[in-house]
């Protein structure tokens, strides 16, 4: 080889040496440089125009979608997120901090659950990845809690780093429970009758038993158990829904303040329950009634839900008797 030419390529190739070594040094500059810095740094800064989140488990794929102010379901028909846990979940986002940098080990990770869950089933945490439109802002690994529970084990994919950061992300893992809870609510003392079909049952005041056109008393505490926190598993729009070869049994229940809550249950020999909800008053409701309902007719009109096995067995079976 000319010595000239050997003389080119060995200086080309220590100023290569000096380059990656250079970038290498700055780049571990720049991880320490994140310690106490916003988790979801480039989210908060966009505040809300993050439009979509997706959360990757090794159980489910949650998205979470924005529109008019309101977050979504998009597995479960699009149907509300829950309020509370949207606001604790958001909280911690747009608060949380890098806080204490471990040394990067296999170990930590797999004790931690920082594995990618799209690359692992066993020990893989949860993938967080927020977006505007179709753009990636933000994505982090987030996995057990650490041992006192005032951080949470975190990475960025594809860095080899291993932080604890602040927040709240005990999350859950599947699209179900992220559904608005409870879907229905209604306090059992303030029902004054019940109907199913020609027969009904009502009380003059509130925690009295309720008793049928005979005198007799009938026990409703199941039924009222169930109206008392309704929790749904998936969620359809009228027009997804197959009413077709299904059961279906009108419940109507009618509280002392005038409201009128018309629960259509559908079911057939797959053993899942649907629950439709109507709201409506009686002749003179109390003016709260109609504002209640005005403000929250929208979360039931056109909406069929699936409920759990436990909730759906006791309206499956519900008689007056």
């Amino acid at each position: 080889m000319n010595k000239k030419i050997k003389i080119v390529l060995l200086a080309a190739f220590a100023i290569l040496v000096v380059v990656l070594a250079s970038a290498y040094i700055i780049a571990e500059v720049d991880l320490e440089k994140i310690q106490g810095k916003l988790v979801f740094a480039q989210s908060y800064n966009l505040g809300d125009k993050i439009d979509k989140v997706i959360i990757k488990t090794t159980e489910d794929e949650i998205e979470l979608k924005q529109k008019n102010s309101f977050w979504y379901v998009a597995s479960k028909g699009n149907y509300y997120a829950d309020f509370k846990l949207l606001n604790r979940f958001f909280t911690s986002m747009n608060n949380s901090v890098y806080s204490i940098k471990l040394p990067y080990d296999e170990n930590v990770l797999k004790e931690g659950y920082l594995l990618n869950p799209l690359d692992s089933k066993d020990d893989s945490g949860m993938l967080i990845k927020t977006y505007v439109g179709d753009d990636l802002i933000d994505e982090v690994i987030v996995g057990l809690p650490s041992e006192n529970g005032n951080y949470f084990f975190a990475k960025r994919p594809d860095v080899r780093e291993i932080w604890l950061i602040d927040g709240d992300f005990n999350l859950p893992i599947e699209g179900k429970d992220w559904l608005l809870y409870p879907i229905f609510s209604v306090v059992k003392d303030s029902i004054e009758k019940v109907q199913l079909g020609d027969d009904f049952v009502t009380r003059d005041i509130q925690s009295a038993y309720f008793i049928n056109k005979d005198g007799r008393e009938i026990d409703l505490d199941q039924l009222l158990r169930v109206m008392s926190g309704v929790r749904a598993s998936n969620s359809l729009r009228e027009n997804d829904f197959v009413k077709d070869k299904m059961n279906e049994k009108v419940i109507e229940l009618t509280t002392f303040y005038g409201l009128v809550i018309t629960c259509k249950v559908y079911s057939n020999d797959d053993n899942k329950t649907w629950l439709n909800i109507k709201l409506s008053t009686t002749a003179l409701p109390k003016s709260a009634v109609n504002d209640y309902i005005k403000d929250n007719g929208f979360l039931y009109d056109g909406w069929y839900f699936e409920i759990t096995p436990e909730q759906g067995s006791i309206l499956r079976n519900f008689r007056l008797i």
